[in-house]
């Protein structure tokens, strides 16, 4: 166990909007997480990056002040930077601290609530096993405690068509095959080694997880850009894992309850996703091996 322990933790938050409603309930229940970690004895240090990518330009040392009046462990907003995408700016930091001693590395959106024993049991399971580089937390809608379903099996054209189009919502076979999509067959309290595609909202993983893939393939502006990185985690031989015991609310929604430019976003992604990693048109989830 302690060859694998995880003890030194970094924290990737990307920024585009700072919504100080949205943000500090993030950081404060991250810090509170964190902090259980500590006392739990899976974690010795930790510090938390805000990377800002939006406009305008912030007072990213007057921001570092506040933000460190409720996190408990070193915080710094980072100056802004061009608008490159998710990946990319996870990217940029994870490079940042490369030769920092780091043995781990979170990378979260800031619209979540973190539960107090989440970064407990997910830094329990990644110490705890040497073929884990990637945990994922159980996803709740923050409004109705129901299930987000964050784990996905490989998706196909007809799936990611009705999650887009209402209408195609009334067909039942259709809607068959995105409850598979989604794990439905499995239990949501149900822990679950070898996941096919993880929702890059809550990704805590080794800092040779990150390494190894060269993070997130920033040719992803926006979607798609963790379910890349789980089918290529997959292919070097890392298990992904859902840890049940890990809970975070999550507000944000799907490309389809967004502007019509997240929708094109949407369709640009997932045609690069198929292309790199191969089409289905209806089946979802890679055959068995």
């Amino acid at each position: 166990m302690a060859d694998l322990a995880c003890r030194r933790l970094a924290v990737s938050l990307v920024v585009h909007h700072w919504c100080e409603s949205e943000l500090y309930p993030a950081v404060e229940t991250l810090g509170k997480s964190l902090s259980a970690a500590r006392e739990q004895g899976v974690l010795d240090e930790a510090a938390l990056f805000v990377v800002y990518n939006g406009e305008p330009p912030l007072d990213s040392e007057g921001l570092s002040r506040e933000l460190a009046r409720f996190f408990p462990f070193p915080v710094e907003v980072l100056p802004a930077q061009a608008n490159g995408g998710y990946g990319k700016a996870n990217n940029l930091l994870l490079e940042s601290i490369a030769r920092q001693s780091f043995d781990a590395a979170l990378v979260m959106n800031p619209d979540v609530v973190v539960a107090e024993q989440a970064l407990p049991r997910m830094l329990w399971r990644l110490s705890g096993d040497p073929s884990c580089g990637l945990v994922v937390p159980r996803l709740l809608n923050p409004e109705t405690g129901r299930d987000v379903y964050g784990c996905k099996r490989y998706p196909s054209v007809a799936v990611l068509a009705v999650r887009q189009f209402r209408l195609l919502q009334r067909v039942p076979a259709l809607l068959r095959l995105n409850a598979r999509y989604e794990y439905r067959d499995r239990r949501p309290e149900w822990e679950h080694r070898g996941v096919e595609l993880c929702s890059g909202c809550f990704m805590l993983a080794r800092m040779r997880f990150w390494q190894d893939l060269g993070g997130f393939d920033t040719r992803y502006f926006m979607y798609f850009e963790d379910f890349d990185l789980s089918v290529r985690a997959a292919a070097r031989g890392w298990v992904q894992v859902y840890e049940p015991g890990a809970v975070v609310r999550h507000s944000g929604g799907g490309a389809a309850r967004k502007p019509l430019k997240h929708r094109l976003w949407f369709v640009r992604s997932a045609f690069r996703f198929f292309m790199r990693h191969g089409w289905r048109l209806w089946r979802v989830g890679k055959a068995a091996r």
